[in-house]
């Protein structure tokens, strides 16, 4: 089954187990609107919610693109200099193991409110995985192939352009998979710490006039940018993968 077919299929079904879930429970509007009230405020307010949908979308965007960069170039320096890995990876971690809510903050102060400081909020969040994949297909070597290697000792430039390298390329593509998924977090975020763009404000601004229908209604177009960002990232890594021997 195709893929819009499958997400098709999917959305109607929660779409539905949601309008059941309003039906019966009797919840009031304002805590769980139904879909009928959520579609019709995304028809009546479209055009508010567009540019605020484009800026998101565009920090989405943008700081997956910047963040796979840095996370292959990244990991390509680490395997070649074993030192700057020792003491880098301890950094790499702790950058991770933080709540993104502390560091929105600081990165906020530095940068400002502005597209920049989500840039780098999203980036923070995507490297990590580019560059832990990546680090994962330059060790997953057989063992006869280590072997060999160490009996040969190869040139090292040699040795990572004409083995290393094209052997984690799959693993790069995994991880900016992964990464797709995660990166609409980032520009969330951000735009909650401060913004007075994104969708991430429009849901801080809803909720605050107790405007919940309009909230959901931001959430539904978050949830389908990131599908389609994840599925536009997923088909064109399939077909690179298709290029590249394993």
């Amino acid at each position: 089954m195709n893929n819009p077919i499958r997400i098709i299929l999917v959305g109607s079904s929660c779409f539905f187990l949601w309008w059941l879930v309003v039906l019966f429970t009797d919840v009031p509007h304002f805590i769980l609107p139904g879909p009928d009230r959520v579609i019709l405020v995304l028809i009546k307010k479209f055009q508010l919610i567009l540019p605020h949908a484009l800026i998101t979308g565009a920090e989405i965007i943008a700081g997956l693109g910047l963040g796979s960069i840095i996370g292959f170039i990244l990991a390509c320096t680490l395997q070649q200099f074993k030192t700057i890995h020792k003491y880098a990876m301890p950094i790499l971690i702790v950058s991770q193991a933080l709540p993104v809510f502390a560091l929105a903050p600081i990165l906020m102060l530095w940068l400002g409110y502005g597209f920049a400081s989500k840039l780098a909020m999203t980036t923070l969040i995507v490297f990590f995985p580019v560059t832990a994949s990546t680090l994962a297909g330059f060790r997953n070597f057989p063992e006869s192939w280590e072997l060999t290697f160490k009996a040969m000792r190869p040139i090292k430039r040699r040795l990572f352009w004409h083995i290393e390298f094209p052997r984690s390329i799959p693993y790069t593509l995994a991880g900016i998979r992964i990464a797709a998924s995660v990166a609409p977090i980032g520009a969330i975020v951000g735009e909650w710490v401060g913004s007075s763009t994104g969708l991430g404000y429009l849901m801080l601004y809803a909720n605050g006039r107790g405007q919940t229908d309009l909230m959901f209604a931001a959430l539904l177009i978050l949830a389908f940018e990131a599908l389609l960002v994840w599925g536009c990232v997923n088909r064109l890594t399939q077909k690179v993968s298709r290029y590249i021997p394993h």
